[in-house]
């Protein structure tokens, strides 16, 4: 069953040159139970995606000119920012990049965890005390009791994800929306978080949508992944079929330039692969493929027209004129 759907998704910022657009078309669904990756280098458009399905782009010097976010159901895009709000954190909930910046230092941990529950269960502060407490217990911190009165610079780094996963999850919400959260972790901590998601997503059976441009994470959490690229899609698939036969040569890139990939004892080269050149910035994308500029495969055509996303079979996409001919390879 499908929880969340985005269609045809068109965000503008204001800028001194007028509105220019930063995402592009971007659409994709997410079902109860499956997580979804959201890949790309920085500036593809990820975050801003992930702030327009939950209606937290400034309002000011942004604006959603086009397309749908419908949240199980029910559409999310013009709706009031009072309702809209008691959606948020109930509904659907978000776990930002960095949890130190994110969290409130003048309030403990439970505190936190404790408002977000009374805002939207309409409970007394003991119960809710004691909801955010559980929610810490259900996430790995020991001692939950004692460190919900703990304040964030009182908690490592892994426990300050474990937190803010504490605080999204606490209201039981039906998408959980993921920006980059194992970014800041070492590789350990890391491991322990994906574990801790895949968990609660299985438990509650969210569906999850996880930001990230590191593929060794997607290939671990993910069932399907969306590619972008300078605020558009360019490529839809499973995680299997993507590592083994990416659908764009921009996929390709990403996943030859996979540290992994240049390890030569598990098939690599001794070299790490990087896509020359860089994003262009949104209000000066080149005519054809966005990509073309970058693309090892690129011809004249694919600087002529603009492409568009279109249908390999049922499940993939690409946003390349030369799919059919090429043949593209994943890691080793």
């Amino acid at each position: 069953m499908t929880v969340l759907r985005v269609s045809d998704l068109d965000v503008r910022f204001a800028t001194d040159r007028g509105w220019v657009t930063v995402v592009d078309g971007v659409s994709f669904s997410v079902a109860a139970g499956a997580t979804l990756g959201l890949v790309g280098e920085s500036g593809s458009g990820k975050t801003v995606t992930s702030l327009a399905m939950l209606g937290l782009l400034p309002p000011r010097t942004s604006r959603i000119a086009s397309g749908s976010i419908q949240l199980d159901g029910t559409e999310l895009i013009g709706m009031p920012q009072r309702r809209l709000a008691d959606i948020r954190g109930n509904d659907i909930a978000m776990i930002f990049q960095e949890p130190m910046s994110s969290l409130n230092p003048a309030f403990t941990i439970g505190d936190q965890i404790a408002e977000t529950v009374r805002r939207h269960r309409r409970v007394s502060r003991r119960i809710a005390t004691a909801r955010a407490v559980a929610a810490l217990d259900q996430v790995g911190i020991p001692n939950a009791a004692r460190r919900a009165r703990s304040y964030p610079h009182e908690f490592s780094g892994g426990m300050r994800q474990r937190a803010m996963i504490a605080m999204a999850i606490c209201c039981e919400p039906k998408v959980l929306v993921a920006d980059e959260p194992t970014t800041a972790l070492d590789v350990t901590i890391q491991a322990q978080v994906l574990d801790l998601l895949r968990q609660m997503r299985d438990e509650l059976r969210m569906g999850m949508v996880f930001i990230t441009h590191d593929l060794g994470v997607v290939a671990d959490i993910c069932d399907r992944v969306v590619v972008m690229y300078a605020g558009q899609v360019v490529a839809t698939d499973d995680v299997d079929h993507l590592f083994s036969h990416p659908p764009h040569p921009y996929a390709e890139g990403l996943l030859a330039a996979m540290p992994q990939a240049a390890v030569p004892e598990l098939g690599g080269s001794d070299r790490l692969a990087t896509i020359p050149g860089q994003a262009p910035p949104p209000g000066a994308m080149p005519d054809g493929c966005r990509f073309h500029p970058r693309c090892p495969y690129a011809t004249d055509r694919c600087a002529a027209d603009a492409v568009e996303l279109r249908k390999i079979d049922q499940l993939r996409t690409t946003r390349c004129v030369r799919s059919d001919e090429l043949q593209l390879r994943g890691p080793a």
